[in-house]
């Protein structure tokens, strides 16, 4: 009877920790939710002068993206992300998928993410 409810307790627990991995074209199915994204930064926007405010488009550049990753000057400071070196590269970010205000209408963006890895690509065997 024990060896049951240790096995059903943790075939349900292995569902609140699951995360999904999405691609950027996927990304307006999973609103609302924490998620792995991958895809290649195709475009970026620093910050200008007197904002604070950081713009990378993944997979398609602007103003044909369908995806964003915002990072403020200061959350970027604690990411380490040089982000003029991400053109090209392909990049995994968790966060909480949402768009601006909450607007339907703006495109699915993930706003200071929790981690942001640049993926290195695989090395062929010669």
């Amino acid at each position: 009877m024990k060896n049951i409810i240790i096995t059903l307790l943790l075939l349900l627990s292995l569902n609140s920790f699951s995360q999904d991995t999405i691609t950027s074209d996927k990304a307006k199915g999973y609103m609302d939710k924490m998620v792995y994204m991958v895809g290649k930064v195709a475009s970026f926007k620093l910050a200008s002068e007197g904002s604070f405010t950081n713009y990378i488009n993944i997979d398609k550049p602007f103003p044909n993206n369908e995806f964003t990753v915002v990072i403020t000057n200061n959350y970027n400071e604690k990411l380490k992300v040089n982000i003029e070196d991400l053109k090209g590269k392909t990049v995994c970010v968790k966060g909480k998928i949402s768009t601006y205000k909450n607007d339907p209408k703006q495109l699915p963006q993930i706003f200071n993410p929790i981690s942001f890895v640049v993926i290195s690509p695989k090395k062929t065997k010669k």
